[in-house]
């Protein structure tokens, strides 16, 4: 009685889930046959080793579930009559296949195919690789063996331990034993351990979102067990859990020592991963579309020279937006390194230079050096990428470089920023300084100088100027004017109380010096002008100011000045 493959029904398959399979071979897809990847249909298998298709040709996503097919119904092995195996001559010998090779223990990969008349091994068939030349090369896998006199080529297609065959093999044995899969062993833990890793996970990342919306420290000096203030992942944390039960069993001390989220690594990680996802939002926004550059350079906290990358561009409203893309630590800050770094940036974001429509610099040399400057080595990759220095920055800087030729403004400056270290250095100073400014608004109301109101009055602080923003010196001469009795009325009292001959000596110094005519000229002319340019300054630093206006502000300012 002939025995043949039987065809094998979904329905046998329904054991198998898929399971990880090894790693593929390297396949020329051009030579791929376009199958679709949906559902292979499994009736449409051919099961003679003759007629099958290459195990390559079949789509990527189908081959597992193909391969578990045919190991699953086993080799072909048709148990004719010894008569009806067809003879062949070989070297005068009139020689045919042999159906008790099937009983073999070792040749449980065996195969025969009666349309062929030839033999083949179905590991092979199935992870058959490319250069395979061990045992019979390509025969057993493609062509099929029919060399009936010499039964020792089937053990010599077996081969020592690590041969092709035997690699097969296990391969074949490990896409069955779906126990030892990595989504086996994840089907195997219970509901409630997924639950809770992901309330555990979840949690993490919404302190951690929590502590980057408002810019706060994750660290803690002291994050032990035992201390007060572990810091403010830990201590959110922990808040977090107290008063929402439904993490409370999850989290901290009920999590599993090894594996509680809160380490410092894990905090990097989910900080990496809500930059990456940020960025991405920030990129689908701006769709491709043009952007300008905005780039500045500052020490952070650990004194390292960190360069922040800003895009601005119109989103699909039509709103100006801008984002703040990367702060990149930096070694060398000559224009070539900053544009190569800059470039690299782009690139990683899969963004062109030639999409650069806009650049906006400092005005450092070697951002707006007309040569080798950073805004020309743009313009060489964007010819349409122009560069427009803040007019609000150039005015500061005419105003600083105006200022250095003045020695009596530099003196000026000097002397204010002397006094109010000198006041600000002592809380019981800047007590002093409020309760004098407080006394004398209160004489100005009584005597009606002064009218009350919401808004007014308010107290004045020490407002220290800032070399690169000259409108904080506006602010800082208007201050001391205003407060000018209380600043003189604390000096003198500190020359006469100050514990240290140190401390009196310069109370009188800054006393007698505030006091003379040309302090007191000084500061109100350089309060008059500066009030000019410090509207101007604010105009120019209007989001909806254009170039046309700016313009005609300047001249305005210009007008104001001849007096």
């Amino acid at each position: 009685m002939k025995k043949y493959f039987t065809p094998i029904s979904k329905s046998s398959l329904a054991s198998h889930s898929h399971s990880q399979s090894n790693q593929e071979e390297n396949v020329n897809h051009s030579e791929v046959p376009s199958h679709s990847s949906q559902e292979f249909d499994l009736s449409t298998l051919k099961f003679d080793p003759g007629e099958r298709t290459p195990i390559l040709n079949y789509h990527p996503n189908h081959r597992d579930v193909i391969r578990r097919a045919y190991l699953v119904n086993g080799p072909c092995q048709p148990r004719l009559e010894v008569h009806e195996y067809p003879q062949t001559n070989i070297s005068g010998a009139m020689r045919r296949f042999n159906h008790e090779w099937f009983d073999d223990v070792y040749h449980d990969w065996l195969e025969y195919s009666v349309s062929k008349d030839a033999a083949y091994c179905l590991y092979c068939y199935l992870f058959k690789d490319h250069i395979i030349n061990q045992g019979g090369g390509k025969v057993f896998s493609c062509t099929g063996f029919k060399n009936w006199n010499k039964k020792s080529g089937l053990d010599k297609h077996i081969g020592l331990q690590n041969s092709p065959h035997n690699r097969s093999k296990k391969k074949c044995q490990d896409l069955l034993r779906q126990q030892q899969s990595i989504q086996s062993t994840f089907e195997r833990q219970s509901n409630q351990i997924k639950y809770g890793y992901y309330i555990l996970l979840s949690v993490s990342v919404d302190v951690v979102r929590l502590l980057i919306t408002q810019g706060l420290a994750f660290r803690g000096h002291d994050e032990s067990k035992s201390s007060l203030s572990r810091g403010n992942f830990l201590q959110i944390l922990s808040w977090y859990a107290k008063r929402c039960d439904k993490i409370r069993d999850y989290v901290l001390e009920h999590a599993p020592q090894n594996d509680q989220m809160t380490s410092p690594i894990i905090q990097k990680d989910i900080v990496t991963a809500c930059k990456i996802e940020t960025i991405k939002a920030i990129l689908e926004e701006l769709n491709g579309d043009y952007f300008a550059l905005l780039v500045d350079e500052s020490f952070d906290i650990s004194r390292k020279e960190q360069m922040a990358i800003v895009l601005r561009y119109v989103d699909r409203m039509g709103f100006v937006m801008v984002r703040l893309i990367d702060i990149i630590h930096i070694q060398d800050t000559s224009a070539l390194s900053l544009k190569e770094t800059i470039i690299n940036l782009l690139a990683q974001h899969s963004l062109s230079p030639s999409r650069v429509r806009g650049q906006c610099y400092d005005g450092a040399s070697n951002m707006q050096g007309e040569v080798n400057g950073l805004k020309m080595l743009i313009r060489q990759e964007s010819r349409s990428a122009h560069s427009i220095h803040c007019f609000a920055h150039q005015l500061q800087l005419a105003l600083v470089g105006v200022s250095k030729k003045c020695v009596e403004v530099g003196q000026l400056v000097v002397l204010v920023s002397n006094i109010f270290n000198v006041l600000g250095s002592s809380f019981k100073r800047m007590d002093d300084l409020r309760d004098s400014q407080k006394a004398v608004i209160q004489d100005a109301l009584d005597m009606g100088e002064l009218t009350t109101g919401r808004g007014l009055n308010q107290q004045l602080g020490l407002s220290r100027a800032c070399d690169t923003r000259w409108g904080s010196h506006y602010k800082s001469f208007n201050n001391f004017i205003l407060m000018f009795g209380s600043i003189v009325e604390v000096l003198e009292s500190l020359a006469l109380d100050a514990r240290s001959m140190d401390e009196r000596a310069k109370a009188m110094g800054h006393l007698e010096s505030c006091q003379t005519f040309e302090v007191a000229f000084m500061l109100h002319l350089m309060r008059d002008v500066l009030a000019i340019t410090n509207e101007l300054n604010k105009c120019l630093q209007r989001k909806e100011q254009d170039v046309a206006n700016a313009m005609l502000l300047v001249e305005v300012a210009k007008k104001s000045c001849k007096f």
